[in-house]
């Protein structure tokens, strides 16, 4: 009996021991990982304020003059008063389109034409005619002010004015008919015109700013050279 109690006191013993053991190693652990954790949120604390004020002085300085200069010419264009009037122009254009569409080839003749020209199956002169005209105007409104989104607006207006003769139209679908209501047509006709006026917007504004830039150096280059050719 004494020496099973003698291995109940052992074993109680060594219980105790491995607990508090493991007490004081999960204690260790702890407080390994607290330095650990409170030492890294110091240094990513001082990192983000060094970050904050770096970029801090970036948009007040160079970042700031940056969006203000070349980004807000590319995007908006160099005059503000020119960029409203194209977008006030764009809505004129849009309906003028709307209307020459509606009461001459209408919608479907028109339809047919961009998608022959589009396959090859039927090319159209008047469609490459209109889409040179969309290019020439981009590139005249890039040339003289900049800014994507005007030139953007401007091209893509009439686009949309010609697509929006879609209401009233009756297309035919897979289960039958149906009239294009006028929700159906203007969204259709902001897809129209975001999928083709975005290329050709893109191509006007790259030939504007080349045939500016081309203007420039010849009219630097033809400018008088010294003072014998002045007088």
């Amino acid at each position: 009996m004494s020496s099973l109690q003698n291995a109940l006191r052992t074993a109680t013993a060594a219980l105790i021991a491995a607990m508090a053991w493991t007490r004081d190693a999960l204690q260790s652990v702890y407080r390994t990982v607290r330095r650990v954790v409170v030492r890294c949120v110091r240094v990513g604390q001082g990192q983000t304020v060094a970050a904050w004020e770096t970029m801090t002085r970036l948009l007040r300085g160079p970042g700031r003059r940056f969006v203000t200069g070349p980004v807000r010419v590319f995007l908006l264009g160099r005059r503000t008063d020119v960029s409203l009037l194209v977008l006030l122009i764009a809505p004129v254009l849009a309906l003028a389109s709307a209307w020459w569409v509606g009461s001459t080839v209408g919608y479907e003749t028109l339809a047919a034409l961009t998608r022959g020209t589009w396959t090859g199956t039927n090319p159209s002169m008047a469609i490459f005619i209109a889409a040179s005209g969309l290019l020439l105007l981009g590139g005249i409104s890039a040339g003289i002010n900049s800014g994507l989104l005007p030139t953007y607006g401007l091209v893509s207006a009439p686009i949309f004015g010609a697509a929006v003769t879609r209401y009233g139209t009756t297309v035919t679908y897979s289960w039958g008919t149906e009239v294009v209501s006028l929700p159906d047509a203007v969204g259709i006709g902001l897809l129209i015109a975001f999928s083709l006026g975005l290329p050709l917007a893109l191509g006007g504004f790259v030939l504007g700013r080349l045939l500016r830039r081309v203007v420039t150096v010849l009219g630097g280059r033809s400018g008088p050279t010294s003072p014998v050719d002045h007088s």
